[in-house]
C-alpha cells in the first residue's frame, strides 16, 4: 500500500516580473546601510523572490557571502550559505547544495548553536531522501540529536514527522509509526491544530500498510473530526482520499467509491486538481473492480485532462520565468557592453603600465613555477613514506610466515613425539591387560585407568594440535568440533538426552586461545554433568546476544546450593578459561531443578567477518 501525498499548485498574484524588480528594489534600498544591516535585510528576502530569478539572486547571496566573511560574522556566514543552498537546491545542483548546508552546519557548530544546526541537518536530510536514503537518514538523527540536547520541542516536531516518512519509505514501518507518535505527541502538547490531523493522518497511512484496520481508522476518524470542526477544506480533501484508500485496500470497492467521487468533487470545487487527478484515477480503478466500465472510462478521461491541465500550468510557469531570465541576462548584457566601452577608454589612459603588467606576468609565472616544484617534492615525500609503509607491511608478513612455520613445528613434534609415546603406552597397557588375564581385579582397574587417561590425553591433544594449526577458528569449525564431541557422548551415555541448538552468524572466528577455550567449557560442562548431576536431559546452545556469543548447557539434574558448595576444580578452570578470553562465567543451581552454566564472549569487530 502506497503512501498519500498531495502537491498542491500555489498561485502567486504578483507576477514573476515583479518579484525580479523586488531583489532590485532591495539592493537599491540598502546602499546606505551599515555592513550588517545590507546583510539582515538581504537575508530576509522571501524564499518565493528568490526563485523568481535564481540567476541575479546567487550572485546577491554570493557577494553578501564575501562580505560577512570580512566583517567577521560567522553566523552570517552560516545563515547565508544555508540560502544559497536553497537557490542550488531549486536549480537541481544538489552537490553544491549539499556543499552549503554543511559549511553553514560546520560554522554553527563552531559558534555551538545547536538549534539552528539542528534544524539545517534536519532539513538537509529530509531534502535528500528520494536520492541518497542512507545518507538522508544519517543527516537527520544528527539533527534530532542536536535538538533533543537543547530540547526545541518547536522544531523538533515536524523533523520527527519527515523522519517518520523516510522509515516508512524505507519499509520500516515499525519506526515509522513510534516517530510519528512522538511528532503527534508534541502537537497536542502545542495544541497545534493544523499539525495534529496530518500527523494523525500519517499514523493512519503507516497503519493501513501494516494491514492493522481498525487503528488506521481510529486515527482517520480523529482526524477528520478535527479538520471537518475546523472546516478544513484542503484538509478533509485529504480525508475524503485517505478515507477511499482505506477501503479500497480492504477490497470494498462500492464504499472506497463513495469517499473517491466526494474527494473529486470537494477538490475540483476548490480548485485543488492534483487531489481532483488522484480521486478521479481511483475512482477509474473502483469502477473497474466493480465492472461499470462506463464510468471506468469517464473518470479516466477526467484524470487525463486534469493531468494535461497541470502539465500546461506548470510549462506557462516555466515559460513565464524563462521570459523573466531572458530579460534579465538581456540588461545584463547591455550592461557589460557598457563596461567593455569603459575599460577602452581607462586602457588607452594606462599604457604606462605594461610594464607593470609584465612584471606581474613573471612573478605569476614564478609563482607557478614555485608551486610546480613544491607539489614534486610533496610527491616524492608522499611516495617516500608510502615505500616505507609497504616494507612495514612485507616485514609483519615474513614474521606472520615465521611463526606459522614455528606453530606447525610444534604440533608436529607434539602429534609425532607425545601422540606416538601416549599411543605406545596405551596398546602397552591393553597388552598386559591381554597377558594378566587372571590377575586380581584391582590390577585390572589400574590397568583400565591408565588406558582411559592416556586415551582422554590424546583426544585432548588432538584438540591442542587443532587450535595451534589454525590462525583463526570459524564458527563452523567450532561447532563442528562440539557436534562431535556431543555425539561421543551421546554414545557413552545413552541414558542422557542432548540437545544442540545454534542460532549464530556463521561469519564469527575466533582466534587459537579463544576456540580452544571455548571448547574446553564445553567438554568440562558436560564431563560434569554426566559425572554427577544425574540429569536425563543436557541442552547447550549458542546465540547471539548484544553484540555477546552466548554459550548455554543446561542440566535437569539434583542441581545444588551454589552459595553453600565449595567450587571444584572443574569449575574453578571453566572459570579460569572465562578470564582467560575476556568472557562473562555465570553458574545458575537449584537443588532438584537442575543446574545452568553460561558463558557470554564479547563479538568485536576481530570476531565478525
Amino acid at each position: 500500500m502506497r503512501k498519500i501525498s498531495f502537491l498542491f499548485f500555489i498561485i502567486f498574484s504578483c507576477q514573476l516580473f515583479s518579484q525580479t524588480n523586488y531583489i532590485d528594489s532591495v539592493e537599491q534600498s540598502i546602499v546606505n546601510l551599515s555592513d550588517e544591516k545590507q546583510i539582515k535585510t538581504i537575508l530576509a528576502i522571501p524564499y518565493d523572490k528568490i526563485i523568481a530569478n535564481t540567476t541575479k539572486a546567487e550572485k546577491l547571496f554570493l557577494t553578501t557571502l564575501s562580505e560577512a566573511k570580512k566583517i567577521n560574522h560567522p553566523e552570517f556566514e552560516a545563515d547565508i550559505s544555508n540560502q544559497l543552498a536553497l537557490i542550488y537546491a531549486f536549480l537541481g545542483k544538489y552537490d553544491k547544495r549539499l556543499t552549503y548546508n554543511l559549511q553553514a552546519i560546520k560554522i554553527y557548530e563552531s559558534i555551538e548553536n545547536k538549534l539552528k544546526a539542528g534544524r539545517t541537518y534536519g532539513d538537509l536530510g529530509f531534502s535528500m531522501y528520494r536520492r541518497d536514503i542512507k545518507k538522508a537518514k544519517f543527516y537527520m538523527q544528527k539533527g534530532i540529536k542536536l535538538l533533543k540536547e537543547k530540547n526545541d520541542f518547536v522544531d523538533l516536531n515536524p523533523v520527527y514527522d519527515n523522519y517518520g516518512i523516510i522509515q516508512e519509505v524505507s519499509g520500516n514501518t515499525d519506526s515509522a509509526i513510534y516517530y510519528y507518535n512522538l511528532a503527534l505527541d508534541l502537537k497536542r502538547n502545542q495544541s497545534d491544530s493544523i499539525g495534529i490531523p496530518f500527523a494523525l493522518g500519517h499514523l493512519s497511512g503507516a497503519y493501513l500498510i501494516k494491514k492493522d484496520f481498525k487503528k488506521a481508522k481510529e486515527y482517520l476518524d480523529e482526524s477528520y473530526f478535527i479538520r471537518k470542526n475546523r472546516k478544513d477544506i484542503y484538509g478533509i480533501v485529504e480525508c475524503l482520499a485517505l478515507y477511499g484508500d482505506f477501503y479500497f485496500a480492504q477490497e470494498n470497492y462500492k464504499e472506497a467509491l463513495s469517499w473517491f467521487t466526494d474527494c473529486y468533487h470537494l477538490a475540483i470545487e476548490n480548485k485543488y486538481l492534483q487531489a481532483g487527478q488522484y480521486a478521479a484515477e481511483f475512482a477509474s480503478k473502483s469502477y473497474e473492480k466493480i465492472g461499470d466500465f462506463v464510468n471506468t472510462i469517464k473518470f479516466l478521461k477526467i484524470q487525463q485532462t486534469l493531468k494535461d491541465s497541470m502539465l500546461n500550468m506548470t510549462t506557462n510557469k516555466v515559460i513565464a520565468q524563462l521570459e523573466v531570465q531572458f530579460e534579465t541576462e538581456k540588461k545584463e548584457k547591455q550592461l557589460a557592453e557598457q563596461e567593455i566601452k569603459i575599460t577602452k577608454e581607462q586602457l588607452r589612459v594606462k599604457q604606462g603600465n605594461y610594464t607593470l603588467i609584465g612584471l606581474g606576468l613573471v612573478l605569476v609565472f614564478l609563482l607557478i613555477l614555485g608551486r610546480y616544484i613544491y607539489q614534486q617534492q610533496k610527491f616524492k615525500q608522499q611516495k617516500l613514506i608510502e615505500e616505507n609503509r609497504l616494507k612495514d607491511e612485507l616485514a609483519k608478513v615474513i614474521l606472520q610466515n615465521e611463526l606459522y612455520e614455528e606453530r606447525t613445528r610444534i604440533s608436529k613434534d607434539l602429534h609425532d613425539n607425545i601422540g606416538s609415546q601416549l599411543t605406545f603406552i596405551i596398546s602397552s597397557v591393553d597388552n598386559i591387560g591381554y597377558l594378566l588375564k587372571t590377575a586380581d581385579e584391582k590390577l585390572k582397574e589400574k590397568l583400565n585407568g591408565i588406558s582411559n587417561f592416556s586415551r582422554t590425553t590424546i583426544t585432548q591433544l588432538r584438540d591442542t594440535i587443532w587450535a595451534l594449526n589454525k590462525d583463526e577458528i570459524s564458527f563452523d569449525d567450532l561447532k563442528s568440533r562440539l557436534l562431535n564431541y556431543i555425539e561421543s557422548a551421546k554414545i557413552a551415555k545413552e541414558n542422557i538426552s542432548f540437545i544442540f541448538h545454534a542460532e549464530v552468524n556463521n561469519n564469527i572466528h575466533f582466534n587459537a586461545i579463544q576456540g580452544i577455550n571455548i571448547y574446553r567449557v564445553v567438554q568440562e560442562a558436560i564431563n560434569n554433568a554426566i559425572k554427577y548431576s544425574a540429569a536425563t536431559t543436557l541442552n547447550i546452545s549458542l546465540e547471539e546476544l548484544n553484540n555477546k556469543l552466548q554459550l548455554k548447557i543446561q542440566d535437569d539434574g539434583i542441581g545444588f546450593h551454589v552459595n553453600e558448595v565449595t567450587l571444584g576444580s572443574g569449575l574453578e578452570n571453566m572459570k579460569n578459561r572465562a578470564i582467560a578470553i575476556h568472557a562473562q562465567f555465570q553458574i545458575d543451581s537449584t537443588p532438584e531443578k537442575g543446574t545452568t552454566i553460561i558463558l557470554s564472549i564479547p563479538i568485536n569487530k576481530t570476531n565478525a567477518v
